[in-house]
């Protein structure tokens, strides 16, 4: 008996001694969670020491990062995108501006108007009549599945429409093998593949469907069987991590917990397979004893990411939306205005275009006001003074005609130039009335952009 509690005795001193010293957590001791956790830091940890060393990383590190919560302030993740960007426009696969989306949105910027293009409005033209987004932007195809999934997956990160939603859908779902499986080639009926099912669960989560669709069981239930008794996957004939990682992000996007149920097998979990392939540095290897691989780290990053907040990563990314703080966008000569609400972009007409006049954009009232959300009785023009007034949510712009000097809520600023009347229009200095109303105000001198945003 004496033995005993002296035994258990020095099991807490030892159990305590660990946790004052800061020892690792036994595994024993882990959540899932929690085990999640600790090695998603270990891996960003290890790509953003590997950019310090070599330089930029792929875009997909940097969407990993962003996906995990780091910061990438300070990182290269915008040269990341330019090369992207060079890259899309020199192949214009939908895979690489779908990539390119994804990059730009986890490095903090706006697909829909980046370095002059609007990246959204690329991908949803691409939609062709059997609903499929064609797998080149300039030649179209209907060959490849993972083109149309991360089309979608693009769209849904940003906030946007996906043009005709159902068509969409539909023509995944028509790809789906009778086993249940998915395979990237749309003509071949009869291969399976697990990374392409787990990336198809992944659209079909942003596309609406969850764990009790039809389409969705019959996915699970080809994973479940395709699953070792180990908790691993493979493809290509081999285990790896990205295989395993594709079918966690696949069944967290269709709510499903890929540590639970079926896919928790008597020797282990998926989670459990996928760390078999971390190494001290934090780092992922691609297959056993091949060493470190960034790809294989970053994805693995992604589903670790997936597993300790619940959502997979296109989710992540899409909290906030970038995109969704846009609110408006108007070019010098063109006779149409872009609105963007909640990631919903609306082409509308204008019957008069802005220019510039002393290095400043004008823009026609009335589509201004439109644009900032000014109701209609909220627009007044005075003939005597030649003054027009606009005021929403309780702020009062007023300006003059010819006058360098505008008065918000009665209180004089000076505007630096004189609002217009050509044609019998009259013409306002875009950049004061927005930023009056409280919005930001950006200018791309490039494609003579001037970009509307909420400022929160």
């Amino acid at each position: 008996m004496l033995k005993q509690k002296i035994s258990g005795l020095v099991l807490a001193f030892l159990i305590l001694f660990l946790l004052i010293a800061g020892a690792v957590t036994p595994a024993w001791a882990l959540t899932g969670r929690d085990s999640a956790g600790k090695s998603l830091n270990t891996a960003a940890a290890y790509l953003l020491t590997r950019e310090k060393a070599g330089g930029v990383l792929s875009p997909w590190s940097y969407i990993a990062l962003a996906a995990s919560g780091k910061d990438l302030k300070g990182t290269l993740a915008g040269r990341a995108c330019e090369k992207m960007l060079a890259a899309a426009t020199a192949s214009g696969e939908m895979n690489d501006y779908a990539t390119l989306v994804l990059a730009v949105l986890a490095a903090g910027g706006n697909p829909y108007n980046y370095q002059g293009q609007n990246l959204i409005k690329k991908i949803q033209d691409a939609q062709l009549a059997s609903g499929k987004f064609a797998d080149n932007i300039a030649h179209g195809g209907e060959q490849l599945v993972n083109a149309h999934i991360w089309a979608v997956l693009a769209l849904h990160a940003a906030g946007a429409d996906i043009p005709d939603k159902s068509k969409a859908l539909s023509w995944l779902v028509a790809r789906q093998h009778a086993d249940g499986s998915f395979y990237w080639d749309a003509t071949d009926k009869e291969t399976p593949d697990v990374d392409s099912t787990g990336m198809a669960l992944m659209a079909l989560g942003a596309l609406g469907e969850k764990k009790d669709s039809p389409v969705v069981q019959k996915a699970v239930a080809y994973l479940e069987k395709a699953q070792k008794e180990n908790g691993s996957f493979e493809s290509w004939g081999a285990e790896n991590p990205e295989s395993s990682c594709m079918v966690i992000e696949g069944l967290t996007a269709v709510g499903i917990d890929p540590l639970q149920g079926n896919f928790n097998k008597a020797g282990g979990d998926v989670l459990t397979a996928l760390l078999r392939f971390q190494l001290p540095d934090g780092s992922f290897e691609h297959i056993t004893g091949t060493g470190s691989n960034e790809m294989a780290t970053s994805q693995a990053l992604m589903a670790l990411a997936s597993i300790y907040f619940g959502q997979p990563f296109y989710a992540r990314l899409a909290t906030p939306p970038a995109a969704n703080r846009y609110k408006a966008r108007f070019i010098v000569g063109d006779r149409s205005y872009t609105v963007v609400a909640g990631g919903k972009e609306d082409v509308k007409a204008m019957d008069a275009a802005p220019f510039i006049d002393n290095g400043r954009t004008y823009v026609p009232v009335r589509y201004l006001a439109y644009a900032l959300d000014v109701p209609g009785d909220g627009v007044s023009w005075d003939e005597k003074s030649s003054a027009v007034k606009l005021s929403k949510d309780g702020v009062t712009v007023t300006l003059i005609i010819g006058e360098e000097t505008g008065f918000v809520n009665g209180q004089a600023r000076s505007i630096g130039v004189a609002p217009l009347l050509r044609d019998g229009r009259t013409y306002l200095p875009a950049r004061f009335v927005a930023e009056a109303f409280g919005y930001q105000v950006d200018w791309d001198a490039t494609s003579q952009t001037v970009s509307i945003k909420n400022s929160n």
